[in-house]
């Protein structure tokens, strides 16, 4: 089925079906590029948006799917891995006639609670619900050491906060104080099916909210934790001690699953210091009904349909303006995902990529990647000494196309086929556990965190590597065999080259070759780096996607200049194929001008407003129209392949078009 969809939107000209040509290239292109595409997909009633990731993601879930319905016809013959994944599906199906009680491990630390009443009792408590898949303000995990990147850590990091960033909880900008006001009507309703009354309820809501609020003041806003050095403060639990009075970590942080060590590397410590206060502050009822609305809104997706659709009103009505719940199947494959993902990821592998793809793709990244050593060779603003790290950076990143070779295997984990929530918890105790086995050993560098049926890619600054999924790379065709090469440059190309820009954006270029927190740059080229990032910054400062809330251009400058470098670095590797040189016309377009309407569409689609007014203050990434607008503008092939002048809106002067990679 889905190669016959990339058939039929191949022979009708993936690029050229969706352009709108009654909007000048030269005016908007984002929109004159996409603009019918988005006519023709409005954004469905279950969803805050519906963009061209979301039209592949579509594509795939219609495998997914069928993969687990003939998983479940297997019956007996399925192998283990197999039954779980079928038993997993089934529990996910069945989940909406299930009883409101959490399962019993959150139960039993819940009937505890009420006997904490200090500031140590209270953090106790986190650390136990912690233990059972409840998140709070105990920010403890198992990574990869900065300074040491053969080894895995113990660390502590701000977190608490149930809505999607600070500035929700003192912005004066109508939507998100509307946003707040409804916040404490969710608590009360969350902590009813814990069997609070009414009164009582709303009286625990304005608690949460007040809470809340005061573990907001002291977060930093997540523009201030891009810095890697700002947040790497090992400390021994005595020093740590001492700058939480009442609080003792190390008894925590054993309660919560964590091993004996010597040492924790606290990433905000004014955060720790500022919680001791505020729990010695806050009358003990106050915390504990925050401990438990974060028990029950934690599961209250998968506990049964009244708690999944009351869930729902809040996360999905109120926060990102969707009409109503996604499909039983398609949630639970996104259930299955967290879960389990990379049991059906093999699955999904072995039906629809194949090694001949794999290679293929492989050998695109590498080309991107000789383009982007070009361009570090010809840089006038980074000097030798930098050049020669930064090749060595680049020679050193490991490129992991379409799978790992190392899938988790799950060993050990009970599923079955009722209960969703119990099976969530069993595997969210197994991923920990063997997270902080880790600790003081060395990091799996082979498994992936990304599935391959995921539409997305990444790079990770301590692994020094890539990740392009099959699925980006598959998508839009199935089959990347049908896809010209302007297309496939232009769409798939400038993805790679955005990975590995990442390597040495704002803040990935303080890691080096082998992942560890370093300075790599001489000071000069430092200097001449900021300075075109605040050109950059400036740019972004000045796009105002909703009235009164604009692009923050130091929050998101490390995806836009990924998404300048992306795009730069994967033309540089196009004009080395035969298709740019022959000039060949299709559909009337030249090459270089395929190439930009394919990159193009990689952000076409339509967002909700409350949406893009939560990623204006909360996500990395600039919104879809800027994405390619304001990048496109710094470009100068852009400018000769559609003719740009003076006075139109995409035109910017040579001299304000930014230059960095």
């Amino acid at each position: 089925m889905a190669i016959l969809l990339a058939t039929a939107f191949v022979q009708a000209d993936l690029v050229d079906a969706n352009r709108d040509s009654s909007v000048a290239p030269t005016a908007d292109f984002w929109l004159h590029a996409n603009g019918r595409w988005n006519q023709a997909h409005p954004i469905p009633a279950d969803r805050a948006v519906y963009n061209s990731f979301a039209w592949q993601d579509d594509l795939i879930k219609k495998d997914l799917l069928a993969i687990n319905r003939d998983l479940v016809s297997l019956g007996r013959d399925a192998t283990g891995d197999q039954r779980r994944l079928a038993d997993f599906w089934r529990s996910a199906l069945g989940f909406e006639s299930g009883p409101t009680e959490l399962p019993a491990g959150l139960r039993a630390v819940l009937a505890r609670l009420d006997q904490a009443a200090t500031p140590q009792a209270l953090l106790d408590a986190s650390a136990d619900l912690y233990a059972e898949g409840t998140g709070s303000f105990l920010g403890v995990y198992a990574s990869q050491d900065k300074k040491d990147e053969t080894k895995v850590a113990l660390h502590l990091w701000q977190s608490g906060l149930s809505l999607p960033e600070r500035a929700f909880y003192f912005s004066d900008e109508p939507a998100t104080k509307r946003v707040r006001a409804a916040f404490p009507a969710h608590v009360a309703r969350m902590l009813g099916f814990l069997g609070y009354d009414a009164a009582r309820a709303q009286r625990a809501g304005a608690a949460v909210l007040a809470f809340e609020t005061k573990l907001a003041e002291v977060s930093l806003p997540m523009v201030k934790l891009r810095d890697p050095d700002a947040h790497y403060h090992p400390m021994g639990w005595a020093e740590l001690d001492a700058l939480t009075p009442g609080l003792r970590w190390e008894a925590a942080t054993r309660r919560a699953g964590a091993p004996a060590v010597a040492r924790v590397i606290v990433g905000q410590p004014d955060f720790l210091k500022a919680l001791a206060r505020i729990l010695a502050e806050t009358p003990a009822d106050d915390v504990r009904d925050y401990l438990r609305f974060q028990a029950i809104s934690g599961y209250a997706s998968v506990l049964n349909a009244t708690t999944a659709a009351a869930a729902f009103e809040f996360d999905g009505v109120v926060l990102t303006g969707a009409r109503q719940q996604r499909s039983l199947e398609e949630r639970a494959l996104k259930f299955q995902d967290g879960a389990l993902g990379d049991l059906l990821g093999k699955e999904y592998v072995a039906r629809r990529f194949t090694p001949a793809q794999r290679e293929r793709f492989r050998l695109v990244c590498e080309n991107v990647r000789a383009a982007f050593a070009a361009r570090i060779r010809r840089l006038e603003w980074m000097d030798a000494e930098t050049q020669a790290w930064a090749l060595r950076k680049l020679a050193a990143i490991k490129l992991r196309v379409g799978y790992p070779d190392k899938f988790r295997g799950y060993e050990g984990v009970e599923i079955r086929a009722d209960g969703l929530a119990q099976n969530l918890v069993n595997v969210s105790k197994w991923s920990r556990a063997r997270a902080f086995a880790r600790v003081g050993g060395a990091p799996e560098r082979e498994e992936w965190g990304m599935r391959p049926y995921t539409v997305n890619a990444y790079y990770s600054p301590m692994n020094n590597e890539i990740v392009m999924p099959a699925a980006i790379l598959a998508v839009p065709t199935y089959d990347g065999g049908l896809l010209d090469d302007a297309v496939l440059y232009g769409f798939i190309a400038c993805t790679i080259g955005h990975e590995l820009t990442h390597g040495f954006d704002d803040s990935g270029r303080r890691f080096g070759p082998t992942g560890r927190l370093e300075q790599g740059w001489s000071p000069p080229t430092e200097k001449g780096f900021r300075d075109r990032c605040d050109r950059i910054v400036a740019q972004y400062d000045r796009e105002e996607p909703l009235p009164g809330i604009r692009v923050n251009g130091k929050l998101t400058l490390g995806e836009n200049i990924a998404d300048l470098g992306g795009v730069e670095i994967a033309l540089d590797a196009f004009r080395t194929t035969e298709a740019f040189r022959s000039g060949r016309l299709i559909a009337g377009q030249t090459p270089l001008q395929r190439f930009f309407l394919a990159h193009a569409f990689a952000f076409a689609g339509n967002i909700r407003p409350e949406t893009l007014r939560n990623r204006l203050l909360s996500d990395t990434h600039s919104p879809m129209p800027q994405r390619i607008n304001v990048v496109l503008r710094n470009v100068d092939a852009f400018h000769e392949a559609f003719a740009t002048k003076p006075g139109d809106a995409m035109w910017l002067d040579p001299k304000e078009r930014v230059k960095i990679w």
